[in-house]
């Protein structure tokens, strides 16, 4: 899977260099963005589209950041507390290590014979 993963990913960004490459005067076409507020109309000027898609593009980017950054942030607390736990059975480890062992004693011959 490590080197069909390079190879997916090469081809993929060849298939995006094609498209824009074939439809590069979409993508320098001009366009301006419309807001109307039913109080206020708002206009921006004219930006080319690959902007706009470069824009949008950055805000689901971050838009799916911040939407996983609360589950990050509960797995980084989690592997803390697991990390805990394995640091005090470690301890508990070396404290039963350190005892002295007891053998049991095995019964003596007299009761085998009997």
């Amino acid at each position: 899977m490590k080197s069909v993963k390079p190879l997916l990913w090469s081809l993929v960004v060849i298939f995006l260099v094609v498209v824009v490459v074939q439809n590069l005067g979409v993508f320098t076409h001009e366009e301006a963005l419309r807001l109307n507020l039913w109080v206020k109309e708002y206009q921006t000027g004219p930006v080319q589209l690959s902007l706009y898609f470069l824009g949008f593009f950055l805000i689901g980017v971050l838009l799916s950041y911040f939407n996983g950054l609360g589950e990050r942030l509960k797995a980084k607390k989690t592997i803390k507390n697991h990390l805990e736990t394995i640091r005090k059975l470690e301890e508990q480890i070396e404290v039963f290590k350190s005892l002295p062992v007891h053998k049991e004693s095995s019964p003596s011959k007299e009761t085998e014979n009997a």
